[in-house]
């Protein structure tokens, strides 16, 4: 097997401001600020356009450095790639041929990213690396609320509500929990550099407050919880017994209340029946994807400013909606039950591969907590299969290193086998 070469600084550096770029922070609202409406909507510009371009060229590059690795986590992981080819290929059969063709591209370049993360850094390397991204990301927006409120705080819609670099609370609230976790898990397991994780971690749950949303309060507790199980079943098995039935009365009596008093559960989260007037849309939507059940309206094409769907689907709930609010129906609008059953597949997986790995590495743990805040945000944002994502990138990361450990592991389980065998 030829040695890989190590990482250097610049290679680093780059894929930092590749990462960077699909935060979506900051550069939207700078470079075409009239665009970005009260809904945070990512606007369309020529310029940020372009701006991909020689982004995506660096991606193209980082996958030939990784080398043959980039082939064999897409061979352990098919999946994956087969959902963003699937997205390029539904121009075939889409509404506005021309934006699923382009931003399917954009979707492959995002998952080729996770990728080539995967293939060319361990975990805590790539971890790091992420982690310094949302560093500056959170340090950024924590100090723009403060000197800069009339561009970070919220005015017309959810007035005082911070939303930092991104154009709404919820962007900036959600990305504050994941990233909340994401040092969290550092701080305990990097100790060279836990000062710096264990501020980023303070920063993060701060934003997360001042973000004033519900779902991003929820996705950190998750992720620390975690994080927190992790650390209390290491103490024995009759420990985790106890963790196990406690997690489940705790889901149980939550089940009941939402069964017989919904609106009090409902409450002490902030939200109301509708979830915000997100069930209205979902119910839209529903009706929509029976008309193109099995491949859908062409990859994002249901959301194009000129499509006659979201106009009537707009007309129907009174509201100018970006998305539908939930990842697995716009993924459903999108590719149709074929999409969402590969990426179902895929995400039981990882899920599995994820469950396996926890038991013998702390790899393992992040990638639960990482795939419990994925799902959980998937139900009220449209963060499945997006387009220049970093947190699709670091889900296809995630899901593309997993592939990999399991590898590993079937070869070590083989050997063991063979001298097993030998033995005997």
């Amino acid at each position: 097997m030829i040695a890989r070469r190590p990482v250097g600084r610049i290679e680093l550096a780059l894929a930092g401001a590749t990462m960077f770029m699909f935060a979506e922070a900051f550069l939207p609202r700078l470079l075409a600020p009239s665009a970005v409406d009260v809904t945070g909507e990512v606007p369309e510009s020529t310029l940020l356009r372009l701006l991909w371009l020689p982004f995506y060229g660096l991606i193209g590059v980082g996958l030939i450095v990784a080398g043959r690795d980039v082939w064999r986590v897409m061979f352990r992981s098919p999946w994956l790639v087969l959902l963003a080819l699937l997205a390029i290929a539904s121009a075939l059969w889409s509404i506005d041929p021309e934006l699923s063709f382009r931003r399917g591209i954009a979707v492959l370049a995002t998952t080729l990213m996770g990728v080539y993360l995967a293939a060319r850094y361990d975990w805590i390397a790539a971890l790091r690396l992420l982690a310094v991204v949302w560093f500056g990301l959170m340090a950024a927006s924590f100090v723009a609320g403060i000197v800069a409120p009339g561009f970070a705080v919220m005015h017309e819609i959810h007035p005082g509500a911070w939303s930092g670099g991104w154009g709404e609370k919820n962007a900036m609230g959600g990305h504050a929990a994941r990233a909340a976790f994401l040092f969290a898990f550092l701080a305990w397991r990097d100790k060279p550099h836990r000062r710096w994780w264990v501020g980023g971690l303070m920063i993060s749950l701060l934003l997360v407050v001042l973000s004033k949303s519900a779902t991003a309060l929820l996705g950190a507790s998750l992720g620390l919880g975690v994080l927190m199980a992790a650390w209390w079943m290491l103490k024995g098995r009759r420990w985790s017994l106890a963790l196990a039935w406690g997690v489940v009365c705790v889901v149980g009596a939550a089940a009941m209340i939402y069964a017989v008093a919904p609106e009090v559960l409902l409450g002490v989260i902030g939200r109301d029946a509708t979830l915000t007037g997100r069930t209205n849309i979902w119910v839209e939507l529903g009706a929509a994807i029976e008309k193109k059940p099995a491949l859908g309206y062409g990859y994002l094409a249901f959301w194009g400013l000129d499509s006659e769907p979201r106009y009537w689907l707009e007309r129907a709930v009174d509201w100018n909606a970006p998305s539908g609010h939930n990842g697995w129906l716009d993924l459903a609008i999108s590719l149709g039950v074929t999409g969402v059953i590969i990426f179902a597949i895929d995400v039981i997986v990882c899920a599995w591969r994820a469950t396996r790995l926890s038991m013998t590495s702390p790899a393992g743990v992040f990638a639960v907590g990482f795939l419990a805040q994925f799902m959980l945000f998937a139900m009220s944002e449209s963060i499945i299969l997006a387009q220049n994502s970093i947190l699709w990138a670091t889900y296809a990361f995630v899901a593309a290193k997993l592939a990999m450990e399991a590898r590993r592991s079937a070869k070590v389980s083989a050997s063991f086998a063979a001298v097993a065998s030998e033995r005997a």
